[in-house]
């Protein structure tokens, strides 16, 4: 038995032995080869040299002199003293002439309405492709004009979401867009009434109880939104607008819709005129306050307490304003008189704001019924209303990208930052108007319109 078990095992061994060389032969091999290549490195992008005049690196403070930006791969890799030669930066670094104008962030608009005209043909308002290509082709225009970034703040028919996409992988040209999708607001409440006859047909996010205002939100969240827009206040050319209106919702509805949207990590953007509405949706959470016309001192304390921004939208008042006859013989419209006091005290509001030292972002209401100088008159309304110029092109940029969560990667021209940046000729902190003649626009490192003597030239990238 001890010499059958013997030769029986050495029998077996060889077996083993060529299974184990048939089960393992790739680690064997391992041990014994040189380990595959890898893939030659990417060699890195060439570097952009700008040569700027002036920079405002930090709008709100001193612009610096003769300063030398370089871009690589889409972000500011340097800010340097002086005109530095662009071979410092590489031997293929490409260099853009700007010695004669101020360089500054790209201009950031935080309420606009991209595929909102109200002078569109029935065939647009009803169709959302023929929409999606209006709104495409308005945010070119905008980004042609030094306007970088855009928050909209309410397309109920989610046309947004499909160009914010596009313009990300860059499909098409234009700002980059943090979108909030449909308007959030009780059954029949401003922005989230039912599709009209000339609309193609969208699902009010009705808000009317806790459970409803939290599926509202997280409905939005599932389909795309980046932040969550809600009117707590009626619209400014309706009595539900007025100074002394009670919010269009009750407490615990915003509250539901708010800390449903915190759960999400998704910001909210809370339209409010009157005072009660605008303390109430400060209250809940909100970060920015849209129009806000009748902020009130109690609330102005909570502003600077929870570092929350006023929105004031003059431009869009103004608007109003210069045809108030018309508005105000819409359905639910106040009087002539009524609507031109409520216009007045918009377009005053971002002087009063900044007196009372509230935290001012800028947006303007506007969409591709306007033209892409919108931004750019509200800063003309900031400065008119006793705004300082140098605090306006502040609310445009650096206070815009705080409220938007972006204060280490947008609003400022600091190295690591995302290379936005548009230049001017002329000094914008003494006239803002000279941001009506934008030069250059550069997008994520790309150049996307730089003025010449043989004309404009833009990149083909």
């Amino acid at each position: 038995m001890i010499r059958f078990a013997v030769a029986a095992a050495s029998a077996v061994v060889p077996i083993v032995l060529s299974l184990a060389a048939a089960l393992a032969p790739a680690e064997a091999r391992a041990q014994s080869a040189e380990p595959p290549a890898e893939p030659p490195a990417s060699p890195p992008s060439p570097v952009i040299v700008v040569h700027a005049g002036h920079v405002l690196a930090e709008p709100g403070q001193a612009p610096l002199g003769a300063s030398t930006l370089a871009i690589r791969d889409g972000r500011i890799v340097a800010v340097d003293p002086g005109h530095r030669p662009a071979s410092d930066y590489g031997q293929d670094a490409r260099e853009i002439d700007l010695s004669g104008a101020y360089v500054l962030p790209g201009l950031i608009d935080l309420h606009m309405h991209l595929a909102i005209a109200m002078d569109a043909d029935p065939i647009t308002s009803t169709s959302p492709a023929r929409t999606a290509l209006s709104s495409a082709g308005y945010a070119a225009r905008l980004l042609d004009a030094g306007v970088t970034a855009v928050r909209d703040v309410g397309d109920n028919g989610g046309a947004v979401f499909a160009l914010r996409d596009a313009i990300a992988r860059g499909d098409v040209p234009g700002p980059r867009i943090f979108a909030a999708g449909r308007v959030i607001s009780r059954t029949g409440g401003h922005g989230a009434k039912r599709a009209g006859p000339l609309e193609w047909p969208y699902a009010p996010a009705a808000c009317d109880d806790i459970g409803s205002c939290r599926r509202a939100v997280r409905e939005n969240i599932e389909q795309g939104s980046d932040w969550i827009k809600l009117t707590v206040s009626g619209s400014g050319r309706e009595s539900g607008g007025r100074k002394d209106a009670p919010p269009i919702m009750f407490d615990d509805e915003i509250r539901a819709a708010t800390a449903a949207a915190a759960q999400a990590n998704r910001p909210v953007a809370a339209h409010a005129y009157s005072a009660v509405a605008i303390g109430t949706a400060l209250d809940a959470g909100a970060k920015t306050i849209e129009h806000g016309t009748y902020v009130d001192a109690a609330s102005s304390k909570t502003f600077r307490a929870r570092g929350a921004y006023l929105i004031p939208t003059a431009f869009v008042a103004e608007f109003v304003r210069s045809r108030s006859a018309m508005f105000a013989n819409a359905p639910g419209g106040d009087g002539v008189d009524a609507l031109n006091a409520w216009a007045d005290a918009t377009i005053a509001n971002p002087g009063r704001a900044w007196r009372a030292g509230i935290p001012l972002g800028l947006g303007t209401d506007a969409g591709p019924s306007f033209g892409t100088d919108a931004t750019v008159r509200e800063l003309e309304l900031y400065v008119a209303s006793g705004v300082p110029a140098s605090a306006a092109l502040a609310a445009a940029t650096t206070n815009n990208a705080d409220a938007l969560g972006m204060a280490t990667s947008l609003g400022r021209l600091r190295v690591g930052y995302l290379a936005d940046l548009i230049a001017v000729d002329g000094d914008p902190t003494t006239d803002v108007s000279r941001l009506r003649a934008v030069v250059f626009v550069m997008k994520d490192g790309v150049v996307h319109r730089l003025r010449t003597p043989a004309g404009t030239v833009r990149d083909g990238r």
